[in-house]
């Protein structure tokens, strides 16, 4: 559960589970079952279920940033 339910909140979480520096994480999108890919801001991530089951999926950008998708099961 995010401590704050913010992008910025989001981003802290995935760094300090995975060991990732914060400013390396780039976007982080939403992938739904049905396969729309969503950027997330913070109005998104306030509407998120706390119930909902995801995959994290990372891949590396050119700019040496990591893209963040979260896809839904």
């Amino acid at each position: 559960m995010l401590s704050t339910p913010t992008l910025s909140g989001l981003r802290e979480a995935v760094s300090e589970k995975y060991g990732m520096q914060k400013d390396t994480i780039g976007k982080i999108y939403k992938k739904c079952k049905r396969g729309i890919l969503v950027n997330m801001d913070n109005n998104i991530i306030e509407h998120y279920t706390n119930q909902s089951a995801f995959l994290i999926e990372f891949s590396e950008a050119a700019t040496g940033h990591f893209q963040v998708t979260l896809v839904e099961v």
